[in-house]
Parts: structure tokens; C-alpha cells; sequence
């Protein structure tokens, strides 16, 4: 039973909770499940009902975005008043908060306080891909929805949509499935440079270690902050994982298969062993980084740590 089918089955069998947590990486899928659903409470079959919902114009309906790192003050005292209101057009009221680990903790205080104590007929969908960023009093009041995490394939196509090649596209599905978070590392770096100094860079990792200690210097001047830096790691990791994919003969697994004969290659001459060595000081790499250390030095732990 998918996401959409057991909510329908709730709402059919007159079992709604009060108050939704939408979880999960694909932030688009939970957007338009959550849509839906308000359609379903608000109009069942009504089309003219599910056009206003549509449009964000049903006067029992209410949703709550922000493309800033922050949902504001007056966003949320709005939707306080608004959905301690009656019901003007349904039975129901219906608001959606997407993002909702963006919401400061004052304001998640002030819809704390409307989910201990919701209006009759209120329903709260909340949707958020870092729910561990949310207090654990909103937790414990909310039904957990958990989706499923997006399949590759068809996040690097929505990232092709928004006018990403390809190969940078593949590049970020290495780091994250969030197609903000993507967008966003793509528009503050040239990431199809970055990805040609990351794929020198591990050849130099399995060839020559001394050169791979030196390259670090241009590697950092391409990943140039924290997150670049992170994804950096996962694109290495993903380097690691198609050399494993290429030893075991599922080559279609493969991230770059620009360089598969490349990567086959490598296969031939690391073993398992290795390759898991690669994955574990690349895990230890992640943590230091989190930890603000010095990236040179977290980079250089992993040719010194790494491979031979």
C-alpha cells in the first residue's frame, strides 16, 4: 500500500488524525500527495471545489511555503488566525506547512500549541525532508507518513528539466535526492569542472599517492565550502561503489559510465577489501568534516589511510 492509498483508506474510513508528518527525501512526490489529499477532505469529488484547492484560492485551505532558509513569524500567525476560523465552504479545514523544519522555534511553539490543541475538524499536513530538525513534541503529536526515497533514475531526469546535464546531474545524486538542495549546489559552482578534478583526483588516489597529496590543493579550489566539500566525499564514494558494481557484473549500476572502461579496469586490480577500507575512511572523513576540521587535512587522511 503506497502513501496516497492507506491516506485515502483513512479518510474513507473516517479514521483522519489531526495533524500529518510527511518524511522523506522527495520533497515534490510529498507535495503533491499532500495536495491530494487536502482535495480528498475538502471536496471528495467536487471538481470546481478541487480547482480552488488547486489554486491555493478554498477558503478552508491554507499552505505555507518559503523559499527563504526560514518560514517567517507573520506566515505562521496568519495561518493560527485563519484555521481557528470555522469552516466556510466544508466540513473540514485543511492547512499545509511544506518545509516545516524551517520554522524557527518560536514558531513551531506557536503550531505546538495548535496541535495540543486543534479545532474540531482541523487538519495539519506537515510535510519535511530533515524531520530530525523538528522538536520531538511535534513528533509525538503527528501521524508519521514515511516515503519512499526517490529512485535515481528518476531524480537525475528532474534535474535534466531544470536544464542540468547529465553528468552534473549524476554528480548530485550522489550527495542528495532534494531537488532544492540540488538546484542550489548547482547554481553556486561549476560542478562539471568540479567533477573532472574530483574523477583526476581518485585516479591519482589509485596511482600515485604522492601526486594524489599535492592534487588536494586544486581539488579544495573547486570544492571551495563545506557542502561542496561533503559532496566531493559522496562523489568519491560513488567512484568506490561503481568499481564494487564493475567487480560484481552490474555494470548499469554504474554513476560514470563515461569512464566504465576506466572503472573496470580498477576492478581487475582492487579487491573487496580495499574497497571497503575506501568506504570506511571516506565515513570517517564525513564525520571530521561535520566536525569542522580542516579539509586539507581530512583529505590527506584519506590517501595516507587509504588504498595501496
Amino acid at each position: 500500500m503506497d502513501e496516497q492509498e492507506m491516506l485515502t483508506n483513512a479518510y474513507h474510513s473516517n479514521k483522519l488524525s489531526h495533524a500529518y508528518l510527511f518524511e522523506g527525501d522527495d520533497a515534490q512526490t510529498m507535495q503533491q500527495v499532500a495536495l491530494e489529499f487536502a482535495k480528498l477532505i475538502l471536496c471528495n469529488d467536487n471538481e470546481q471545489c478541487q480547482l480552488k484547492v488547486d489554486t491555493f484560492n478554498h477558503p478552508d485551505f491554507m499552505h505555507v511555503a518559503s523559499e527563504e532558509t526560514t518560514i517567517k513569524k507573520e506566515q505562521i500567525e496568519q495561518l493560527v488566525r485563519h484555521m481557528n476560523q470555522l469552516p466556510i465552504e466544508s466540513d473540514h479545514k485543511v492547512y499545509i506547512i511544506e518545509s516545516f523544519e524551517k520554522l524557527t522555534v518560536q514558531g513551531e511553539n506557536s503550531i505546538l500549541k495548535f496541535l495540543e490543541e486543534p479545532p474540531e475538524n482541523t487538519v495539519a499536513i506537515l510535510l519535511s525532508t530533515k524531520p530530525e530538525q523538528i522538536l520531538n513534541t511535534i513528533h509525538s503529536r503527528c501521524q508519521h507518513i514515511y516515503f519512499k526515497p526517490i529512485d535515481k533514475e528518476r531524480f537525475i531526469e528532474r534535474l535534466e528539466e531544470h536544464e542540468i546535464s547529465r553528468p552534473v546531474a549524476e554528480l548530485l545524486c550522489t550527495y542528495t535526492t532534494q531537488l532544492d538542495t540540488a538546484i542550489s549546489i548547482n547554481e553556486e559552482a561549476d560542478l562539471a569542472t568540479l567533477r573532472k578534478s574530483i574523477l583526476r583526483w581518485c585516479n591519482l588516489l589509485l596511482s600515485n599517492k604522492y601526486m594524489a597529496l599535492i592534487g588536494i590543493v586544486d581539488l579544495l579550489k573547486q570544492a571551495k565550502n563545506r557542502r561542496l566539500q561533503l559532496l566531493t566525499l559522496a562523489a568519491i564514494n560513488a567512484f568506490f561503489e561503481d568499481i564494487m558494481h564493475a567487480k560484481v557484473g552490474i555494470d548499469d549500476k554504474m554513476i560514470y559510465q563515461d569512464i566504465k572502461v576506466d572503472i573496470t579496469n580498477y576492478a581487475s586490480k582492487i579487491d573487496y577489501n580495499q574497497i571497503v577500507l575506501m568506504y570506511d575512511r571516506i565515513t570517517e572523513a564525513n564525520k571530521k568534516l561535520n566536525q569542522n576540521v580542516n579539509p586539507t587535512l581530512v583529505f590527506e587522511q584519506i590517501v595516507i589511510k587509504g588504498v595501496n
